[in-house]
């Protein structure tokens, strides 16, 4: 290594090289080959181009980008939703990758979270054991695995329809997403499910994601919303392990519906409900990662991840 190590904010003028950096590093992980950017006229943006830039703009502050000399060589987007950060996965070029280059980053994005008010933090890891490690040197443990899962389109649409017919539910109408209708529902089930509060995030899901969004009733109770569309199933998030099998089933459903191979989704490994109906169903377990915090914290046996990069 020669130069200076230097960690900073990002810049959104200059996104675009690190999206292209992130898209050719994670298409070279085992189980997201299918990922390679595909550069051709007139392609839609990666789901990784879209969430980059959306915690760019709303979370630039902790989204933290490394160099060496005059070199940019990876970054961490980091976020704080109420009182707890996440970091989405490190990017950084294979050569710095276990080195001093991969710990200032990381110290760098966990003193943001310190300097924030977090009183949490917890990382979504894709990377390899050095990663790990690495976190765990500052603090954070392994809790559970997230899966990778693939299943065919068709296979999709018939399991969902099954699934969703566990309680009832349906698609909001455009009227009522104009009119953002029931979303204190999705605040209160962020809160139960995932510890937090995040409007500014379903706004991106149904603005720039373009998602489609339906929610699960129990009684009188909304007690599941799930969304869906081309590129991304979830998140799902459920009040009772009944509403999360059948707000999976509607999230299946949206993402077959514009989808033209395979629908992709991240489950955790404690909704074992879920995995056992997807793999019993023909699905493919293509990769594992792992999710880290300070504190155990949530299980998450109740939810679908939105993205690799938003937890």
């Amino acid at each position: 290594m020669t130069g200076k190590v230097k960690v900073q904010p990002v810049s959104r003028v200059g996104m675009d090289p690190l999206v292209a950096m992130a898209e050719q590093l994670r298409a070279s992980l085992p189980g997201w080959e299918d990922t390679a950017p595909v550069i051709a006229r007139g392609q839609a943006p990666s789901d990784l181009a879209l969430d980059l830039r959306h915690l760019a703009l709303h979370d630039g502050d902790g989204f933290l980008t490394v160099s060496v000399g005059d070199e940019v060589v990876g970054f961490a987007p980091g976020y704080v939703r109420s009182r707890q950060l996440n970091i989405a996965q490190p990017w950084l070029l294979p050569e710095h990758q276990g080195s001093e280059v991969a710990e200032q980053l990381v110290r760098r994005a966990l003193a943001y979270g310190e300097r924030s008010g977090a009183a949490e933090s917890a990382a979504l890891v894709h990377g390899g054991a050095s990663w790990h490690g690495l976190f765990f040197r500052f603090g954070l443990r392994a809790r559970f695995s997230v899966y990778r899962i693939a299943l065919a389109a068709e296979t999709a649409r018939v399991v969902g329809h099954e699934l969703a017919r566990f309680l009832p539910g349906g698609e909001l109408t455009e009227d009522a997403l104009k009119r953002r209708a029931g979303s204190a529902d999705l605040e209160r089930l962020d809160r139960l499910v995932r510890g937090v509060s995040r409007p500014m995030d379903h706004e991106h899901w149904l603005v720039e994601r373009r998602l489609r969004l339906a929610k699960v009733r129990d009684g009188q109770r909304i007690a599941a919303y799930a969304y869906g569309g081309p590129g991304q199933c979830g998140p799902v998030a459920a009040a009772t392990p009944e509403a999360a099998l059948a707000g999976l089933g509607w999230a299946l459903q949206l993402a077959a519906a514009g989808a033209e191979t395979d629908v992709h989704l991240l489950v955790p490994a404690p909704f074992e409900a879920g995995v056992e109906h997807l793999l019993e169903a023909g699905a493919r377990c293509l990769a594992e990662s792992v999710w880290m915090s300070r504190s155990p914290g949530s299980a998450l046996d109740r939810y679908v991840l939105p993205s690799a990069t938003i937890s």
